[in-house]
C-alpha cells in the first residue's frame, strides 16, 4: 500500500476507487484476537490524550467515519452472507474492529513520533562551550562527525545536538574545521560579525578581539562568507582553495587573495611560525603558545621596519625559540616558572 494513498485517504482526497483500494488493502490484514482488543484500547486511550489537542479532537469524527464507511459497506451485502445468527454477527463486529484498528494505527504511530520529537525538541538544548587554554591545542569531534582543530587561547561554543536544519558554531580565537557533509544542515561558524557557511570543506578561522582583522582561509571545497549587522545579512564572497578572505573590523572593508600555507595552517602540525614579526607580535605568540607571561626590560626595539623576525620552530621547547630568536636579535632571557623575563642590552 502507497503510504500516499493513505494520507489522501485521512485527508478525504480520496477518489471513490482509492476510498475502495485503502479499505480493501485493511480488509485484507489479519490481526490476532489479542493484537485487535490492545489497537482498541490504544485508540480509546490516544482519544482521551488531552496533550495532543489535533488527535483527541479529531479522534471521534474519525473513528465515527471509519464506522459509517464500514456500514455502507456491509449494508450492500447479499442477504444470504448474513445468516447464520449471533456467530455471524461476532464476525461482523470483529471485522469492523480490524478495518477500524488498521485504519487508525498508523495516526497513533504518527501521532507518537510527533509527540516524542516535540517533547524532545521542548526541552532546553545545552550549550556546550569548549576552550583551550594558553599553551594548549585541543581537538574536538563533533556529533555530526565533523572536527574542529581549536588553537591556544581559543574557545568555541556550540549545542550539544545540532538541530534539523543547521550546524552552527560560535568561535572566540583561531580554529581549523573539517566538516562532514550533511546537504540538508549547513556549517554555519560565527566569528565576530563574520557568518562563514559550509556543506563539506575544510578551511582556518582567525579572530581574536585584540585583533584588528578577521581572516577566513579556505584549505578545501568552497565556503560562503557573509556579514551579519542585525538581522540582516550580505554576501561578501565565495572563497575558493587557496583563497583567504581579510576582513578590518574598523573600516569594515574586505580584501581575498592568495595566502601562505605554511603561514596560515602550519600551526595544526605543532609549528610555530613568524613572518616579519615585530617584538610585540613575536611576545604575544610565546605567550599564547606556550602559556606563559613575558617581561621585556632593556633599550626595547622600536622601529619596526629594521627590527622584525622570521623563523619557524617545529614542535620545540620555549627555551629553544627564544635561543634562536635570542641570538639573532641579540637578547639574553630568564625564565621561572611560568614568567620570562627578555632582557635587551
Amino acid at each position: 500500500m502507497d503510504s500516499k494513498l493513505i494520507k489522501k485517504y485521512y485527508a478525504g482526497e480520496c477518489s471513490l476507487e482509492e476510498v475502495q483500494e485503502v479499505l480493501d488493502w485493511f480488509k485484507s490484514k489479519e490481526l490476532e484476537p489479542e493484537q485487535e482488543q490492545d489497537l482498541y484500547w490504544f485508540w480509546q486511550e490516544a482519544d482521551q490524550e488531552k496533550e495532543d489537542r489535533a488527535l483527541s479532537k479529531d479522534a471521534p469524527f474519525l473513528f465515527a467515519s471509519i464506522m459509517r464507511t464500514i456500514e455502507n459497506q456491509e449494508r450492500d451485502l447479499d442477504e444470504e452472507e448474513k445468516e447464520g445468527g449471533k456467530v455471524k454477527m461476532l464476525n461482523h463486529c470483529n471485522w469492523m474492529l480490524k478495518a477500524a484498528a488498521a485504519l487508525v494505527l498508523p495516526a497513533i504511530f504518527v501521532w507518537l513520533l510527533t509527540s516524542h520529537f516535540v517533547n524532545k525538541e521542548s526541552v532546553a538544548p545545552e550549550l556546550v562551550t569548549v576552550e583551550a587554554e594558553p599553551g594548549t591545542h585541543k581537538k574536538i569531534l563533533l556529533e555530526d562527525g565533523s572536527t574542529i582543530f581549536l588553537h591556544a587561547g581559543s574557545s568555541v561554543s556550540y549545542l550539544q545536538h545540532f538541530p534539523n536544519h543547521k550546524r552552527e558554531i560560535v568561535l572566540q580565537g583561531e580554529a581549523f574545521f573539517e566538516v562532514a557533509k550533511d546537504s540538508l544542515r549547513p556549517f554555519i561558524v560565527k566569528s565576530g560579525v563574520l557568518l562563514t557557511q559550509a556543506l563539506g570543506t575544510s578551511f582556518n578561522i582567525r579572530y581574536r578581539q585584540e585583533d584588528k582583522n578577521i581572516s577566513v582561509a579556505l584549505a578545501t571545497g568552497v565556503v560562503k562568507v557573509e556579514k551579519q549587522e542585525g538581522q540582516n545579512t550580505a554576501q561578501l564572497v565565495k572563497l575558493l582553495p587557496g583563497q583567504q578572505l581579510g576582513y578590518n573590523i574598523a573600516n569594515k572593508n574586505f580584501t581575498v587573495c592568495a595566502y601562505e600555507p605554511q603561514e596560515v595552517l602550519s600551526w595544526r602540525k605543532g609549528i610555530l611560525y613568524f613572518k616579519k614579526a615585530n617584538i610585540e607580535q613575536i611576545i604575544y605568540k610565546l605567550e599564547n603558545w606556550y602559556g606563559v607571561d613575558i617581561e621585556v626590560t632593556g633599550k626595547v626595539p622600536t622601529d619596526e621596519d629594521e627590527w622584525f623576525y622570521t623563523g619557524a620552530y617545529d614542535n620545540q621547547n620555549l627555551e629553544s625559540v627564544l635561543d634562536g630568536i635570542g641570538f639573532v636579535k641579540y637578547f639574553s632571557y630568564k625564565k621561572e616558572g611560568d614568567k620570562v623575563y627578555i632582557m635587551f642590552n
